[in-house]
C-alpha cells in the first residue's frame, strides 16, 4: 500500500511537470528581438553565398552540425559548404521559423526553434526541409554573436 502510494505521488508529479511550460531563463524582449535579427541575418547571409555578412555575424571558433549529417563543420568548412550551395544553382524560396523558445545564462543564449526551408534547385524544382535547432548566441565585446548550432530534420 505504501508503495503504490508513492508511486502515484512521483506519477502525479510527473504529469505537473510535464504539464509545465517553464524552459529555464529567458532573456528579456531586446535581446530576444536582437538574436532573432542575428539568427535570421546568419541564415540567410549562408544561402545568398554573402561571405562578408556572414563572417560579421559568426565568428572564428563555429560549430556547426547541419541538418543533413556527416561531421561537424568549423566556419572555414561552413563557409566553403556555403560556396558550394552557391555553385549547386540552388536558391532560398522560403525561410520560416515556426517555433523559438530562449534559455538565457549570463552571456549565453540558447536559442530552440523550428524552421521549414523551401529551396528551388537549377531546374525549377522546390524542395521544402522541415526541422529543429538548437542555435548558441554569446555576448561578447557588447554585441552578440552565433557561435554554434545543431540542426536536424523532422518528418
Amino acid at each position: 500500500m505504501r508503495m503504490l502510494h508513492g508511486v502515484t505521488l512521483l506519477l502525479g508529479l510527473g504529469v505537473t511537470a510535464a504539464g509545465a511550460q517553464g524552459f529555464g531563463p529567458e532573456p528579456d524582449r531586446a535581446t530576444r528581438s536582437e538574436i532573432l535579427k542575428l539568427r535570421e541575418a546568419a541564415w540567410r547571409a549562408f544561402f545568398a553565398g554573402d561571405r562578408e555578412a556572414f563572417e560579421q555575424v559568426v565568428p572564428d571558433e563555429l560549430l556547426a552540425i547541419g541538418w543533413g549529417g556527416g561531421p561537424w563543420s568549423d566556419r572555414a568548412q561552413t563557409l566553403l559548404n556555403m560556396a558550394e550551395f552557391i555553385r549547386s544553382g540552388q536558391r532560398l524560396e522560403t525561410l520560416e521559423f515556426t517555433r523559438d523558445s530562449f534559455q538565457r545564462y549570463g552571456e549565453v543564449v540558447i536559442l530552440y526553434t523550428a524552421f521549414r526551408v523551401v529551396l528551388v534547385d537549377s531546374a525549377g524544382q522546390a524542395h521544402t526541409t522541415a526541422g529543429r535547432g538548437t542555435e548558441v548566441f554569446v555576448h561578447r565585446r557588447g554585441r552578440w554573436i552565433h557561435t554554434g548550432w545543431h540542426l536536424d530534420n523532422t518528418p
